[in-house]
């Protein structure tokens, strides 16, 4: 019964760590795009203010939340 829990969590961790690796590549991918084309359309400096440093963190943390309520 233990292995099988140990198991268990082994692969949850697994799939995880996996999935989140592929939502963060996706998402920074999304994310520079968006700055790139914010920046054709400026001043041509790719930056990131602090008011969308913060925007970024709250919506993580949002989505955490809501995944721990899975």
């Amino acid at each position: 019964m233990e292995e099988q829990r140990n198991q268990f969590k082994n692969k949850a961790m697994l799939i995880g760590v996996i999935g989140g690796a592929l939502v963060g590549l996706v998402a920074a991918n999304v994310f520079v795009k968006a700055a790139e084309e914010e920046a054709s359309e400026g001043d041509g400096q790719l930056a990131i203010s602090p008011s969308k440093g913060m925007q970024i963190g709250v919506l993580v943390l949002g989505l955490l939340r809501q995944l721990s309520n899975l």
